[in-house]
C-alpha cells in the first residue's frame, strides 16, 4: 500500500511541474499558457537538417483561393497553363540577362538539384524555406508546358539548383586574378621576311614589328630564304640583321634571348617591347 500511495504521489507531483496552476492559468495568457505546456510535454525541438524526401512539401492552394473554381483562373488562360510558371519566353521577355532566382522564381513547383541529386517536383516556397542564408536557388532550365503535338504528353517543371554563395563568390575571385594575371602578360606576335626583301617592304615590316613593341607585345621576327628566288649575299643579310636591331633599340626594346641561326640562313630573334607604360 506504501508503494502505490508513493506512486500516486509522484504522479501527482509530476503533473503539477507539467501542468501550470489553474490560479495560473487565469493570470497567464492563453498563447503562454499553451506554449509552457507544450514546451513541458515536448521539450526542446532538436535541429532540423535539410530533408526533402522525409518532408513532402505541403499540398496548399495559393494564399487567397478557397475554392476550386479559384484555382482553376490560374490554368484557364490562353497559354493554356499555370502563367506563374516560367518560360524561356517568359525570360527573354523579362529584360534581365539571367534566369530568375531566389523569391523571384514564381513557379509553384519545381526540380532542385542539391549536392548533384536531382528531387522533385517540390513546392518552391516549400525549398526557399530549406535553404541557409549562404545559399542562393538559382534557376538553370526554365518551365516547359506539355504539348501533345511536339511529343510532350507532360510538362517538364524548371530545373533550379542550389548554389552555395561563398564557393561562387571565390570562383569568381580566382576568375578575375586569372584575368588581371593574363592581361599582364604581353601577347607574343609573329613577323616572317626574307634576306632578299626589299627596302620598300622592309621598312613596312619594322614599322609593324614598332606597333607591337611600343605595346609591350613579345615579337618573333623569323628571316628565312626566299624560295625559288634571288638569294641574298652575306653583305645583305647583314644590313637586315642590322636594320632589325637599330629598329628594336629606337623603340626601348630588347632581345629577350639571343638569336637562333645565322644570317643568310633561318635565323630567329626572339624580342620584348618595353612594358609599364
Amino acid at each position: 500500500m506504501r508503494a502505490i500511495a508513493h506512486c500516486v504521489n509522484t504522479s501527482r507531483r509530476l503533473l503539477c511541474r507539467i501542468l501550470p496552476h489553474p490560479i495560473e492559468q487565469k493570470l497567464l495568457p492563453l498563447s503562454v499558457s499553451v506554449s509552457v505546456l507544450r514546451r513541458a510535454r515536448t521539450g526542446p525541438l532538436p535541429s532540423q537538417l535539410r530533408s526533402y524526401v522525409r518532408t513532402p512539401p505541403p499540398n496548399r492552394r495559393p494564399n487567397g483561393q478557397t475554392s476550386a473554381s479559384a484555382t482553376t483562373k490560374f490554368t484557364d488562360n490562353e497559354r493554356g497553363f499555370d502563367p506563374r510558371y516560367t518560360t524561356q519566353a517568359d525570360i527573354n521577355r523579362s529584360g534581365r540577362d539571367r534566369p530568375p532566382r531566389d523569391h523571384e522564381i514564381t513557379d509553384p513547383q519545381i526540380m532542385v538539384i542539391d549536392d548533384g541529386a536531382i528531387e522533385g517536383p517540390l513546392s518552391t516556397s516549400f525549398v526557399l524555406t530549406r535553404i541557409e542564408d549562404h545559399e542562393s536557388l538559382r534557376m538553370i532550365k526554365p518551365y516547359v508546358p506539355a504539348d501533345p503535338a511536339e511529343d510532350r504528353p507532360e510538362c517538364q517543371y524548371a530545373v533550379c539548383k542550389i548554389v552555395n554563395k561563398i564557393d561562387e563568390y571565390e570562383r569568381r575571385r580566382e576568375l578575375r586574378e586569372q584575368k588581371k594575371t593574363s592581361a599582364g602578360k604581353p601577347k607574343t606576335k609573329e613577323l616572317e621576311l626574307t634576306w632578299s626583301i626589299g627596302a620598300h617592304d622592309l621598312g613596312f615590316k619594322m614599322k609593324q614589328m614598332s606597333g607591337f613593341l611600343t605595346r609591350g607585345c613579345k615579337v618573333e621576327v623569323l628571316v628565312a630564304k626566299k624560295k625559288g628566288g634571288r638569294q641574298a649575299d652575306r653583305k645583305e643579310a647583314e644590313a637586315v640583321v642590322a636594320r632589325l636591331r637599330e629598329e628594336v633599340e629606337e623603340n626601348g626594346a630588347r632581345e629577350a634571348k639571343p638569336a637562333t641561326g645565322s644570317p643568310g640562313g633561318t635565323m630567329r630573334f626572339y624580342l620584348e617591347g618595353k612594358t609599364g607604360r
